[in-house]
């Protein structure tokens, strides 16, 4: 799907790393644009979201 970061291409990930992990978690957590909050998964709790999200964010390029 266009625009969807594909995790381990620090390319994809680069820009959303600048806007740096509370914004990321926020995101994650609430949604952003298209992308629905938890990524449609309500059934996870947010610091779940946050483990996801830091380790996709680590297989990236990123240190959180």
């Amino acid at each position: 799907m266009p625009g969807i970061p594909h995790v381990g291409i620090k390319a994809d990930w680069a820009d959303r790393i600048k806007k740096g992990k509370d914004t990321l978690h926020k995101h994650a957590i609430e949604g952003f644009n298209t992308m629905p909050a938890k990524g449609g998964r309500g059934d996870l709790s947010d610091d779940e979201v946050k483990a996801a999200v830091d380790y996709m964010v680590n297989q990236s390029g990123g240190k959180f």
